[in-house]
């Protein structure tokens, strides 16, 4: 008998329809394989390998110095090392047994203790000596080719701060009030000096802030700050910005204010400047890692930022691009605007946290410590 012909072009087409079926699974599985891709991509950390992050080759006490962020430098005992930030050797050398102290500057390193202080150049060779005399050495700070050191005499009831050049002379010497005296720094490319003391004679107190050019003995500025404490000073080019208790006031070479923010209940946290423009960042002084902590940026061309923080962070870095809000084991990066961008995980506890330079973090964990790169 013969098949009806309709028959036989139903079941044709039925045959047909097979394969068709098998290409829109096919291709269903495909479309979902790449969503899923997409969301791993760009919504987790799976696929994200983070180049940020050093380990370092030293114990977890270990003091890390740089800078400029070009070469870190760290004592071992008696063995000074300088690495680059991949954590490659460039140099060791060995001094005298007994502890000492580091400080660094962009071209000078000085090895100290109470007693006496080595001077060397960035290449390790060595450019003075200071001898043990009637001065206690009880800090030492470097700018980029003089470094300056804060010492006690026995018996005194002063402070004197000797800044010294690369050469090892002795460019200036300031007597102090021992009581009165707060801290000390440089500035600017040629070495500019600060320092800074309370006066408590009166019926407020009165915070100065002095700066100095050494190599003439010349007092360049003095700004005074009445009834208010300083917990920090910045400085961009000759204008200082001021933290104080309740605000943030930026003075110009005359001592005159010419901007004035309220900071009250802050602590500032990091800045940063960024060719001529200074960032600030403050968080409350009870603490962030909150459920509601408010962070706080503010900048010298105006920029008044807050972020939310997440529950749990416990630090703040400033990159030129990025606001960086670390908890224990998660990094979370914000813009300028407050945008929240990405978290970063850790596969480690950060269990202490310390800026090197404006775009370098030392982070340790409970066994090593790592450098974490700011972009």
């Amino acid at each position: 008998m013969k098949r009806h012909p309709s028959i036989r072009r139903r079941r044709s087409a039925e045959a047909a329809a097979v394969p068709n079926q098998k290409l829109l699974f096919l291709g269903g599985i495909l479309l979902l394989a790449i969503l899923v891709f997409l969301y791993l991509v760009f919504f987790t950390n799976l696929f994200r390998k983070d180049p940020n992050l050093t380990r370092l080759d030293i114990t977890n006490n270990t003091s890390v110095y740089t800078a400029d962020g070009s070469a870190l430098y760290y004592l071992e005992g008696s063995t000074l090392h300088r690495i680059n930030p991949a954590g490659s050797r460039i140099w060791v050398s060995k001094y005298s047994s007994g502890k000492m102290e580091l400080q660094v500057g962009a071209q000078i390193l000085c090895l100290y203790n109470a007693d006496t202080a080595t001077v060397l150049d960035s290449n390790k060779t060595p450019l003075f000596n200071i001898p043990a005399s009637d001065f206690k050495i009880d800090r030492v700070t470097c700018g980029k080719n003089t470094l300056a050191m804060l010492c006690s005499m026995a018996d005194s009831d002063k402070n004197y701060l000797r800044v010294f050049s690369n050469a090892g002379t002795e460019l200036d010497r300031i007597e102090i009030a021992a009581s009165s005296f707060l801290d000390f720094g440089f500035f600017g490319e040629s070495d500019n000096f600060w320092y800074m003391t309370l006066d408590t004679s009166g019926a407020e107190p009165i915070s100065r802030i002095t700066t100095t050019l050494p190599t003439q003995q010349k007092i360049t500025g003095l700004y005074e700050i009445y009834g208010q404490l300083v917990s920090n000073v910045n400085f961009v080019g000759s204008d200082a910005y001021v933290s104080t208790t309740s605000s943030l006031i930026a003075y110009d070479t005359f001592g005159e204010i010419f901007f004035e923010k309220m900071i009250y209940g802050s602590q500032l946290a990091d800045s940063l400047l960024v060719k001529d423009t200074l960032y600030q960042a403050y968080v409350p002084q009870s603490g962030i890692a909150s459920d509601s902590a408010t962070l706080r940026v503010l900048s010298s061309a105006g920029l008044d930022t807050l972020i939310l923080l997440p529950s749990g962070v416990e630090h703040v870095a400033l990159s030129e691009k990025y606001v960086y809000c670390f908890s224990k084991n998660v990094i979370y990066l914000y813009n300028y605007n407050g945008e929240f961008l990405r978290s970063i995980s850790l596969d480690f506890e950060i269990t202490a946290f310390s800026k090197l330079y404006k775009n370098l973090i030392l982070l340790r964990g409970a066994e090593d410590s790592y450098l974490f790169s700011l972009s």
